[in-house]
């Protein structure tokens, strides 16, 4: 079984941007450690690339990395409250958390020779870049879910990614060592373990863990992710938001988002955590979240700001803090696909609303069709009905 493709390797900066090199070899690879105590982050964070298809408005993006930067003003206790809260109201039927979910028992720890065999291969496993052949992976595949366990107690194995150094965006899960790699082909047999993971003590693994979750798309790990969204370590929280935005589809994610949005409206709650609330809701493009938004808008510090903004990304609409306007634009348009709001907007009056538009609407078609913000009004509007047109065929493909 190979072990994946060019496309998949990690790449590195070296005297960005004009230079890249491949990532070290594995027994050149430094220990993955933050350069000190302070309030963490990977650095540099990860690359534009990543994050900005989230946000099509720029200004969202930076605000967010401004507000959300910063220890919650309550400490770890406010953060506990915060999780404790949405988990409280994540309701993903009967796949909820992680050791309290109905599934097969995890298997015991084999004999210690069984041990010992598998931590050898795991060693093994470290000797091989991304794209060598690593006959040990597929020896480990072929031992069955017995190995999980020890794979979990040696996760992530031998980096071949360090997100201490710097880079354009994190790799995928298996492009982080070959130990993850393991991992990810297991599929939905190790999601109980990268579960685990995710609640582990050390930001370090807890991080790895949610690049791997990314590739393990599976209700058990929603959970687990939606709290590391609030986790201090500001790399494990862009990245479990990431692995969310991949789950679109998942039975529960639905579920997250009606906690979100509790936590994004409750006025009792710390302001770093509310932030983040409307971060998640903005990036998962929840609908839903608009009228309670609405009600934000009056709220002091940079929470009414932050609705105000989310209001202006998902709507491609901007009535300032006035929540008379946005409930009266919202009772008329509130029925109609955001996609159609999206589609209007190319010919907003404000030329931000149009660039808003544009991108999401890019993001949605994979289609530009030409379209500049600041061309001619005759040509958006001749763009705007081609945006129609390819509307109409997605909400009736027989047409």
């Amino acid at each position: 079984m190979g072990s994946g493709s060019k496309r998949d390797s990690t790449y590195l900066i070296k005297n960005a941007p004009s230079d890249r090199v491949e990532a070290p070899s594995p027994s050149e690879a430094p220990e993955s450690a933050p350069p000190d105590d302070r309030w963490r982050t990977s650095h540099p964070p990860p690359g534009e690339s990543l994050e900005a298809k989230w946000w099509p408005d720029r200004e969202l993006g930076k605000a967010f990395r401004r507000w959300t930067g910063i220890p919650p003003a309550g400490g770890d206790d406010a953060r506990t409250a915060a999780m404790k809260f949405l988990i409280e109201r994540l309701n993903v039927g009967e796949l909820t958390a992680v050791g309290t979910a109905p599934r097969t028992p995890l298997p015991e720890i084999e004999p210690p020779d069984f041990t010992a065999r598998v931590h050898t291969m795991v060693v093994r496993l470290g000797m091989h870049g991304p794209n060598e052949e690593a006959p040990d992976h597929s020896v480990l595949l072929a031992m069955g879910e017995e190995v999980l366990p020890i794979l979990r107690n040696l996760f992530p194995g031998r980096l071949w990614f360090n997100r201490w150094e710097p880079h354009v965006q994190p790799p995928r899960g298996r492009s982080v060592s070959g130990l993850c790699r393991t991992l990810v082909a297991f599929g939905d047999r190790a999601a109980p373990y990268i579960g685990e993971l995710l609640k582990s003590d050390d930001p370090e693994t807890r991080y790895y863990a949610t690049l791997v979750a990314t590739e393990l798309p599976h209700p058990l790990l929603i959970e687990p992710l939606a709290a590391a969204l609030f986790d201090d370590d500001q790399g494990v929280s862009r990245s479990a938001l990431h692995a969310l935005e991949v789950f679109h589809e998942q039975e529960g994610v639905e579920g997250l988002k009606e906690s979100l949005r509790a936590l994004a409206t409750a006025t009792d709650t710390d302001q770093r955590s509310r932030l983040l609330a409307m971060r998640a809701l903005a990036v998962l493009r929840d609908e839903e979240c608009i009228e309670a938004l609405m009600g934000a808008l009056s709220e002091r510090s940079v929470l009414g700001e932050a609705a105000w903004r989310v209001l202006r990304m998902l709507t491609a609409q901007d009535f300032g803090d006035r929540e008379a306007e946005w409930r009266d634009w919202f009772e008329d348009n509130g029925g109609r696909s955001r996609v159609e709001w999206l589609i209007d907007s190319l010919d907003h009056e404000d030329p931000e609303i149009r660039a808003i538009a544009s991108r999401d609407l890019i993001r949605a078609s994979s289609q530009d069709y030409g379209y500049r913000v600041n061309m001619p009004r005759d040509d958006r509007v001749a763009i705007r009905e081609r945006y129609r047109l390819w509307w109409s065929t997605q909400r009736d493909p027989g047409n």
